[in-house]
């Protein structure tokens, strides 16, 4: 009863992912693979690799995926990917590919030794990608083998851990990965024999995919296996079918069989139910459930197609359901036949093809043993050539760069001389034209005392200001940090409007004091060598160094330290 849904362990979904490599030479591999033609395949890949469309490498993971497509040379798969694993210096994506189809071809082979060696692996690699999702399916898998191998609490854990994780995000790539590790839960339950457990998982995967379907864009996340909207329908009914196949065969074994045969019903309503896989996988419950006819259609539908081609499990599963249904009917005789039919091919199976695949692979392969070993050679010396290429690119591009910034630091030092020397005559013009103003005022008829009232109060606005900018500059009241309209408020005994108002005349008190700040820095810098920036800053009012650099700069230019260099 188990074989349907055993023989399905490990074979990868329709919507399993694509190999690293070309991928329209991928997509034509995969054409072949899946019309059977895997010669074919083989001869896509010796052609691109013999015209440089594919690397050696690539090429070897194209081919494996053609051999792990066939159970009479899946062995020659793994041989070929264990030798890439051993190669040196692969890189981390190099190691990730191979090491997935390491995994995949221990899932095909059902060995659970290898699931567990690979996929522990393959999920370190997964971490230093950042691949966690990923991660977290093989985990659910390696659960899976672990409870093949007895230790059943353990991968069951596994299983719930990587499942809890991936259930409770809502984009595409963790419900693709969430529903596949269900599928691997449910296998194993059903190897358990624990079928009661079945029925919530199945259902889970059911809500999963309405919601799915409801809410496609909050699920849209652009990863590989997302499928496009015109595919999205396929891909929805592909996993509830197959829920719904798992929901069939849990009531049945459950003795349900009125809850058997609406799942069944729901299951028949989907594409995939019309399906190979899907009448392979629902036989077993139609056996359960006494549906024999169906069942026996199916399988003498399967015969015709296959013809003479019976050394596989697929056939294997056919002769032990169809020893079950004669067995039902009262056909001891006949059961009997299909059953040691059945038993020869499972020995022969499990030992004549693993021989047939290492001569296989042997004729085929080790042919090849010196020129890969040629292959190694001459990849170790272009890895030389292209370190020694790179070095001196490096070296060059330094060079470059030093000689870019030499340039540079000339450009900027002229360009600062010359700001220093126009701002230098720029203040020395606007000291002559103060002291020429001063002694033109001095020499006058009427002198400023007698023109102009000496109680602040009674100035004009225009006087005021004339008269505050002088006593400022004269008595460097700006050297002060905290000076500001205030302290002359408190100094003449004039209101704060009156102040506004004669600075109203100018770019207002702020900017007046700036200004004259900045004009002792430049003279500090030029006559203070010995003042570092920070106190040249001080020493004229500035509290802070850091506004004192930016302020200077904004007005001439050119840093403060570049000034003093000019």
């Amino acid at each position: 009863m188990l074989l349907a849904f055993a023989s399905c362990r490990g074979r990868g979904d329709a919507f399993r992912e694509k190999l690293v490599g070309d991928s329209t030479i991928n997509e034509a591999v995969t054409v072949c693979l899946v019309a059977g033609d895997v010669e074919r395949a083989l001869a896509i890949v010796d052609s691109a690799e013999a015209v440089g469309t594919l690397g050696g490498f690539h090429a070897e993971l194209l081919r494996c995926k053609a051999y792990s497509d066939n159970e009479s040379t899946i062995d020659t798969a793994r041989i070929i990917l264990e030798r890439l694993l051993r190669q040196e210096h692969l890189s981390e994506g190099q190691q990730f590919a191979v090491l997935e189809q390491l995994f995949y071809v221990a899932r095909l082979r059902q060995n659970d030794l290898d699931m567990l060696k690979y996929g522990t692996q393959y999920i370190e690699v997964c971490h230093q990608l950042g691949e966690e999702t990923k991660s977290l399916l093989t985990q659910s898998i390696i659960g899976s083998a672990l409870v093949h191998m007895g230790r059943t609490d353990e991968g069951l854990t596994k299983m719930d851990d990587a499942i809890a994780q991936l259930d409770r995000v809502r984009s595409f790539s963790e419900m693709d990965a969430c529903i596949r590790a269900f599928k691997s839960k449910l296998r194993t339950l059903i190897d358990l024999e624990r079928y009661e457990e079945i029925i919530p998982i199945a259902e889970r995967i059911l809500e999963k995919l309405d919601d799915y379907g409801e809410h496609p864009d909050v699920y849209a996340d652009d990863s590989e296996r997302m499928p496009t909207d015109e595919r999205r329908p396929g891909y929805i009914d592909f996993y509830r079918g197959q829920a719904y196949a798992f929901l069939a065969y849990a009531y049945a074994m459950d003795r349900q069989t009125a809850k058997a045969q609406e799942s069944l019903r729901c299951f028949e309503q989907t594409a995939y139910s019309k399906t190979f896989d899907g009448k392979k996988v629902i036989s077993a419950t139609w056996c359960e459930l006494g549906m024999y006819d169906k069942m026996l259609a199916f399988y003498d539908e399967k015969d015709r197609a296959w013809g003479a081609d019976t050394l596989h499990r697929d056939y294997a599963i056919s002769l032990y359901n169809r020893a079950t249904a004669a067995r039902a009917r009262g056909q001891y005789q006949l059961s009997d036949s299909y059953m040691k039919r059945h038993a020869a091919l499972q020995k022969y199976l499990g030992n004549s093809e693993r021989v047939a695949a290492a001569q296989e692979y042997a004729a085929r392969y080790h042919e090849q043993e010196h020129q890969l070993e040629l292959e190694r050679e001459h990849t170790a010396r272009r890895n030389v050539s292209t370190i020694a290429t790179f070095l001196g690119l490096i070296v060059l591009a330094l060079s470059v760069f030093v000689v870019i910034m030499m340039r540079q630091r000339r450009d900027i030092r002229h360009k600062n001389h010359v700001l220093v020397e126009q701002i230098s005559e720029a203040m020395k013009y606007k000291n002559m034209a103060e002291l020429g103003g001063q002694i033109a005022e001095d020499q006058s008829d009427n002198p400023t005392p007698s023109a102009v009232p000496t109680d602040p109060s009674k100035m004009s606005d225009e006087e005021l200001y004339v008269f505050l900018c002088e006593v400022i500059r004269r008595e460097r009241l700006f050297v002060n940090p905290t000076f500001g309209r205030q302290t002359l408020v408190d100094r003449y005994h004039l209101s704060d409007r009156r102040i506004g108002a004669a600075f109203s005349h100018g770019n207002g008190l702020p900017a007046f004091v700036a200004e004259q700040r900045l004009e002792l820095a430049c003279q500090l810098l030029t006559e203070r060598p010995d003042m570092s920036i920070g106190d040249v800053a001080a020493a004229c009012g500035f509290s802070n160094p850091s506004v004192f650099s930016r302020d200077f700069k904004a007005k001439y230019a050119v840093t403060p330290t570049g000034y003093r260099r000019g």
